[in-house]
């Protein structure tokens, strides 16, 4: 994890981000990428890195990396989120969940291959992680605007790209 990855002050950012917007007041967790995305990050730093073994260490590092990067990208756009363009629902269901289904297709079958013939305790960050995952995949898809379903897609690639590291 790069040094000046703070999971703390990313989990503060985005919080302070969604209270700001009312974000919180408006939808709820599977229905808003930015909530959803922050339980993910609550309950991922809830792993102690060192207490886990080293595996564990170096796919918290690369998590965490990974959600620097979304951040990034997220800090860019924000501003254009609630300016954005509904997406058309024949793109949704066309396009842009083909896409979704098939990187969180390759994340999902990509995380238990990581832990196969390993006997792997229910506080390693694989399960945590993998748990997580798997409610992102809950999201509705039904009232994202481009700019959401765009850092939507940089969230899967980026942990994606962060996975095949691992």
């Amino acid at each position: 994890m790069d040094q000046n990855t703070n999971p703390q002050k990313l989990i503060d950012d985005l919080q302070h981000w969604i209270t700001a917007n009312r974000e919180d007041q408006v939808w709820t967790q599977h229905e808003s990428l930015y909530l959803e995305i922050l339980a993910q990050w609550k309950a991922v730093n809830r792993y102690h890195p060192e207490k886990g073994t080293v595996d564990d260490q170096r796919l918290y590092q690369l998590y965490w990396t990974a959600m620097d990067q979304w951040h990034q990208s997220f800090a860019q756009q924000s501003e254009e989120i609630f300016e954005a363009f509904p997406i058309q629902a024949t793109d949704k269901v066309g396009f842009y969940d083909g896409v979704l289904q098939e990187l969180q297709t390759v994340i999902l079958d990509r995380l238990p291959q990581v832990q196969q013939a390993k006997i792997v305790r229910m506080t390693s960050f694989l399960n945590i992680l993998r748990v997580s995952v798997n409610d992102m995949t809950k999201l509705s898809l039904d009232n994202l605007n481009v700019v959401d379903m765009s850092l939507l897609l940089d969230y899967w690639k980026f942990l994606g790209d962060a996975l095949k590291k691992f």
